[in-house]
């Protein structure tokens, strides 16, 4: 029968212990000393069923408690939950100014601290937390997907370390902007593309709005009506790690308007829900970009700057990781699986339902001839 299938099938060993215990019943039980019937007077002995109600009871009964343990499951059903989790997408800052010393007394780059920091904030955050990767210096790459597996985030960051020699590493490190804007947008466009397909957007809408923020700092945003009011962001948050100054957009393209403008990011972050942290090792932060980061009166906190003249160190982390706590998790990730019917709880009660039936029988006078 297709679906069918038994939870525990050597439960069903069980059932071979039946006749031996019937045997035992049978030698234990009490015998009343009654001779023989004579021939004449076999009409008036027990009836089939009342010679064998006790057994046939009892084989009942036992059957039916193995077959709860055996649990078996006639078909299957589709079963959907939803994972409550938080997307965190890590953004880091690889440019040629990562490659600075720590100190004088160092052999660390800020850009190894801060892979230290990063590293150490993964271990810390639980295993129901999705992260990506990002790492940017004049252009944003993104190194893994939102993803649960902990070991492939590692080796992901392993890839940008400057020891590691790797072609993306030497490519990353040659540009020598700061480039926080992609970045953040590119860790945007990750959240958008994998909404619940109600909340999905497009590669099309993507796009279109990703030309919208170009404009002007504080220009509306178009923003299209799947996400306008249903505030997909909730549980989502970006990490920025820069040693850089942090502009609306990179000064070369001031002029050409060819990235988005960090501010108009801030300000669709605000709409949106997803939070947004900002670790500046040394570096500055734009003073336009400081005020889209304030809560104004009629809209909420997206998340706080860290600066530090010092390299990235725990305290740090930890208080990022306190803030990250704070954050609601999202239901976006939908588990669809089949599941066996299963027959337990039927059998379990058909169990002592005889069980009950047998206590009636034998407790009311006018059934025990039965």
């Amino acid at each position: 029968m297709p679906g069918f299938e038994l939870q525990y099938p050597l439960a069903l060993l069980l059932l071979l212990l039946a006749p031996l215990f019937l045997v035992l019943r049978r030698h234990t039980r009490r015998k009343l000393p009654f001779p023989a019937i004579f021939p004449e007077m076999a009409s008036l002995r027990p009836s089939f069923w009342k010679r064998n109600y006790n057994g046939i009871f009892f084989s009942l009964v036992y059957a039916c408690m193995v077959l709860s343990l055996v649990n078996p499951g006639y078909s299957k059903e589709t079963v959907e939950d939803f994972i409550e989790s938080k997307w965190l997408f890590l953004a880091l800052d690889m440019s040629g100014s990562m490659k600075r010393p720590a100190s004088r007394f160092s052999d660390q780059s800020l850009g190894d601290l801060a892979l230290d920091g990063i590293t150490s904030f993964i271990d810390m955050r639980r295993d129901k937390d999705y992260i990506g990767l990002v790492a940017f210096s004049s252009y944003a790459k993104l190194l893994a997907p939102l993803t649960f597996d902990k070991e492939l985030l590692r080796a992901k960051l392993d890839l940008v370390r400057s020891k590691s020699h790797s072609r993306i590493a030497r490519e990353l490190g040659a540009g020598g902007g700061t480039n926080a804007s992609e970045a953040t947008w590119l860790c945007l466009s990750a959240f958008f593309s994998m909404l619940p397909e109600e909340n999905r957007l497009s590669v099309e809408q993507i796009a279109g709005m990703r030309e919208f923020l170009l404009g002007e700092p504080g220009a509306l945003l178009d923003i299209p009506q799947k996400i306008r009011h249903a505030t997909p962001g909730k549980g989502m948050a970006v990490i920025l790690f820069t040693d850089g100054r942090i502009e609306p957009t990179q000064r070369a393209h001031v002029q050409r308007g060819g990235l988005p403008n960090l501010v108009n990011i801030i300000t669709l972050m605000k709409a949106v829900g997803v939070r947004f942290y900002i670790i500046s090792v040394g570096g500055e932060i734009d003073a336009a970009v400081e005020k889209a980061m304030q809560p104004t009166t009629d809209e909420p906190t997206v998340g706080r700057i860290f600066v530090t003249s010092r390299g990235l160190d725990r305290e740090q982390i930890e208080e990022v990781y306190r803030e990250i706590d704070i954050l609601e998790t999202n239901r976006n990730l939908t588990r669809i699986t089949l599941q066996p019917r299963w027959t337990r709880w039927p059998l379990t009660l058909l169990t002592f339902g005889l069980m009950a039936l047998h206590l009636v029988l034998r407790s009311l006078q006018g059934l025990r001839k039965l």
